[in-house]
């Protein structure tokens, strides 16, 4: 299950709309344990694509490295992306299938016309082969660790 802060899903969805009609995409960064993620901090990335940005994304390698590096001044890691499917469902690809790196997860958000339509979550079923999605809860809750970020965004500069 994928636990959102409160607000976390409106960053997700200020950044997917500013993006239309290309596609955004993100880090999430948190505290994981057996059985769930807890989302503390959305990070907005850069989508390297140039010739095919409306449905294609690459999240810039830098955006991963400073999203660690935070994560790491929190006590926290990097647990999964985010990016967006504009005037497209909320499902991963099959070339998101293909990219995905097992142990994280991945909200998908349906951009239609500018606006949000929907926010999926996603995670590799681990030791399947071809590799898969399976679709996992997502609800925004109040921290459950008592934990207060000084802020709860870093915007790409």
């Amino acid at each position: 299950m994928l636990l959102l802060r409160p607000g976390s899903l409106a960053l997700m969805r200020r950044f997917a709309e500013a993006a239309y009609p290309h596609e955004g995409c993100g880090v999430l960064v948190g505290v994981p344990d057996e059985h769930q993620v807890e989302v503390t901090l959305v990070l907005e990335g850069h989508n390297l694509v140039q010739d095919r940005r409306q449905d294609r994304y690459e999240l810039d390698p830098g955006d991963i490295v400073l999203a660690e590096r935070r994560a790491c001044e929190l006590g926290q890691e990097v647990v999964g992306f985010y990016h967006t499917h504009p005037d497209h469902v909320a499902r991963p690809s099959q070339l998101d299938t293909d990219r995905a790196w097992p142990g994280y997860h991945y909200v998908v958000l349906a951009v239609e016309g500018g606006e949000l339509a929907a926010a999926t979550a996603w995670r590799i079923v681990e030791g399947e082969e071809p590799s898969r999605f399976e679709q996992t809860s997502m609800a925004e809750v109040p921290s459950l660790r008592g934990y207060n970020p000084p802020d709860l965004v870093a915007e790409a500069s």
